[in-house]
Order: structure tokens, then C-alpha cells, then sequence
């Protein structure tokens, strides 16, 4: 359960609002969705948004969730932000590497083939996930709270619809939670919101066969090697190209 004292923005120190924007900046750098050599400048510009908008960000502060997984959330919408804006920005600028005896246009084409070959992972991905129709919206909303992704703002609302506050409610519980812990509380989510009586290990299964036939859709015919790790980056990233 969430401890609500001492649980607000105001507690939270610019140096820790700084460790989480690098951490978030981060992620999207290893997945090369952010170059390298934009990482200070992208943290900086998170930052100095946060700081404008941090009195707003406090007012809409609620306490239900930590204040660090508000944060995060908060901060990781500001960096998909950035990356709308800026990408193709990125990718057509020379990136200059002393060390490299690779010229610039065949840098440029690598870095275009690379971008493409992300979006068109993620287009597959979109595909893919178009087969499980009327529960497509528990299935993300699932696979977020098991991977530890940030909820956009309708992921929610589509699966619990007038339920959804609860449902954020019991979610963000369990931020730091292990897998048991997790499955413990989407077993009572979708109690909740179905109206069942299901039990933790029987929603395990549920989802579990839910990634296995994601990811038979994504390596039919050897197209592609993917696993529940490279699943998680994935929906991460189509989030980010929402």
C-alpha cells in the first residue's frame, strides 16, 4: 500500500528530479531512439519544463501513486514530447565520431536504416496486437503494469472505462512490486472491472499466453528473434511514438 506521508512533489529535490530525467533519457538512448550526443540537452530541456510547470504538476499532484512514479510519468511524457519534436532533427545532422573511419553519408544511412528499422518493428508490433480485438485494451494495460511502463492517459479509461480511477488506483500500488505482488492486484482488477473471481495465477496464465502468441506473431517464418524483454522495449517505444 502507498505510505501518503511525506508523499508529495514538494519533497522531491531538483538533484532527484534530474537522476530520474537521466534515467529516463537513458532508456530511450540504449534503444537508440535518442543519439547519444543529445542526452545532456534532452535532460536539460525536461528539466527546465518541470521547473516551469512544476507549481501545476503539484497542484494536480493527488497522492494516490508515489510522487516519484507521478515523476516518472511525468517526466517520460515530456521526453516522448522531445522526441516527437526533435527526430528528425536528430538524424539529419552529421554525428561526428573521432574515432570512427566510417564517412558521413554511410553514417547517415546506417542511422536512417536504424530508424527505420525501429518503426517498422513497432509497425509490426501495432499488427500484431490488432488480432486480440475486444481485449486489446486489457492486454496493454496488462503488459505495462508487468513491465513497469508508464499508463498513457486513455490506456486506462479504454480497458475500465467509469472504473478507471480505481483502476489507476490499484495499479500504481504496486510500482515496485514483484511479479507475485503484481499479479495479486491485476487478479483484483479484473475482479473489479469483469466482475469475476479469478485468482492471481490463473490471470499469470492469461497473460503469459497472451505474450506467447505476440511473440509467435512477431518470429513467424524467422522474420524477426524477439523475447519478452525485447516486448517490453517495444511497447515502450510505440507509446513514445503515440
Amino acid at each position: 500500500m502507498i505510505d501518503h506521508r511525506n508523499n508529495s512533489i514538494e519533497t522531491i529535490s531538483m538533484e532527484k528530479i534530474i537522476d530520474i530525467a537521466g534515467s529516463v533519457v537513458s532508456r530511450y538512448v540504449f534503444r537508440s531512439v535518442i543519439p547519444a550526443r543529445e542526452k545532456d540537452d534532452v535532460v536539460m530541456s525536461m528539466v527546465e519544463k518541470f521547473i516551469r510547470s512544476r507549481a501545476k504538476i503539484e497542484e494536480s499532484f493527488e497522492g494516490k501513486a508515489k510522487a516519484t512514479t507521478y515523476i516518472v510519468a511525468i517526466l517520460n511524457r515530456m521526453c516522448c514530447e522531445v522526441i516527437r519534436r526533435e527526430s528528425k532533427h536528430w538524424y539529419s545532422i552529421e554525428e561526428v565520431d573521432a574515432y570512427s573511419k566510417i564517412s558521413t553519408s554511410a553514417t547517415l544511412a546506417i542511422e536512417a536504416e536504424k530508424s527505420f528499422a525501429i518503426s517498422n518493428e513497432v509497425k509490426r508490433f501495432n499488427t500484431a496486437l490488432l488480432f486480440f480485438n475486444e481485449d486489446l485494451a486489457k492486454v496493454k494495460v496488462f503488459l505495462k503494469c508487468l513491465f513497469d511502463l508508464p499508463f498513457g492517459d486513455m490506456d486506462i479509461a479504454d480497458y475500465a472505462g467509469a472504473k478507471a480511477e480505481q483502476v489507476r488506483i490499484l495499479l500504481e500500488s504496486v510500482d515496485d512490486g514483484s511479479k507475485g505482488e503484481k499479479f495479486e492486484v491485476l487478479s483484483k482488477v479484473v475482479n473489479f472491472v469483469e466482475g469475476k473471481n479469478v485468482k492471481s495465477d490463473a490471470v499469470r496464465m492469461w497473460l503469459n499466453k497472451q505474450i506467447d502468441a505476440i511473440l509467435n506473431r512477431l518470429n513467424r517464418n524467422g522474420i524477426s528473434n524477439h523475447n519478452k524483454e525485447s516486448l517490453a522495449l517495444l511497447l515502450e517505444l510505440q507509446q513514445a511514438q503515440n
